[in-house]
């Protein structure tokens, strides 16, 4: 008995919460929503991109973070938004408001290296082939040097 007394039971991580404390808050998350809409005539859409913004900023990973991440649309609208915000924020860094100018790989390819690769099957491989970023100086095209 006293041995009962003295057992803890430890969770690692975050503790799920409970389906039947999900189904309740939602059903009353959304009934706030659909009266709040047909009150002010805002779009449903943008009540609930608003508690999920407050909801991040001001009660991060509660019950309300894991109704909205359990439903396809909203969370496809918090990615639309975050990525508008980073946009935003890069022109804002940048202030530039044009696309920015991605420059193409370099594609180098030097000679097959017999020393190295000796056998038929490797052989039909080819030499070794890479793709380095133009902005990198420890991916020097050795292909050229190669061949003079």
């Amino acid at each position: 008995m006293l041995l009962l007394f003295f057992m803890f039971n430890f969770n690692f991580g975050k503790k799920k919460p409970d389906k039947k404390k999900i189904i309740i808050i939602s059903i009353l998350l959304c009934g706030i929503v659909a009266t709040l809409s047909q009150c002010s005539g805002v779009s449903e859409n943008v009540l609930w991109d608003l508690l999920d913004e407050i909801q991040r900023k001001y009660f991060p990973q509660t019950i309300i973070n894991e109704i909205i991440i359990q439903d396809p649309n909203k969370i496809e609208r918090r990615v639309h938004r975050d990525v508008d915000n980073a946009i935003k924020e890069y022109e804002r860094l940048t202030k530039n408001s044009e696309p920015p100018i991605i420059t193409l790989p370099k594609f180098i390819e030097s000679p097959l290296d017999k020393d190295l690769c000796y056998t038929e099957e490797c052989q039909s491989l080819g030499g070794e082939m890479r793709l380095c970023a133009p902005w990198m100086d420890t991916c020097k095209d050795t292909s050229e040097t190669d061949q003079k």
